[in-house]
């Protein structure tokens, strides 16, 4: 496949199909997050296309197009918090992941369908605490995780 850049985006010739998709989990528990602060998901499954990075912890569109993004969070042990998808600094949907009681776990998860230009970005943040204390739980194998591909 032949690509060309212009103007810092990658520009896909007619007729030629360009594959996206991304596959994170985080391996850790991450603690102490702020309040806006992007989960960064460090176990890159998949990459194709090169749009995620674990350093930002956000996935940006190589080419523009339709994108579906799915992400499931977990919690446990008396932490509860709101966490957003987020694109290009615009909330497209929160969700709760409630684990409030003593010995509790909670896994919520999302799917969010957007169209994006090359060069929009999509991450997941922490955006409330509910009161509680706050752990995303990850273990690597997919108890936290963020993924997205190309539709069309």
């Amino acid at each position: 496949m032949i690509t060309f850049i212009s103007g810092g985006k990658r520009i896909v010739p007619q007729g030629q199909e360009f594959q996206v998709a991304f596959h994170a989990h985080l391996t850790h528990n991450a603690q102490n997050l702020g309040i806006h602060q992007a989960i960064h998901f460090d176990k890159v499954l998949l990459n194709e296309g090169n749009g995620y990075s674990v350093h930002a912890g956000e996935f940006v569109a190589p080419v523009s197009g339709l994108y579906v993004f799915a992400w499931t969070i977990s919690s446990g042990d008396r932490t509860c918090m709101r966490y957003d998808i987020v694109k290009n600094s615009v909330v497209l949907a929160y969700y709760i992941s409630d684990a409030a009681g003593h010995d509790d776990w909670a896994v919520s998860s999302g799917t969010a369908v957007t169209r994006m230009n090359s060069g929009d970005r999509v991450w997941i943040r922490v955006s409330d605490f509910l009161g509680c204390s706050h752990i995303v739980y990850g273990t690597g194998y997919g108890t936290s995780s963020f993924a997205g591909y190309l539709l069309h």
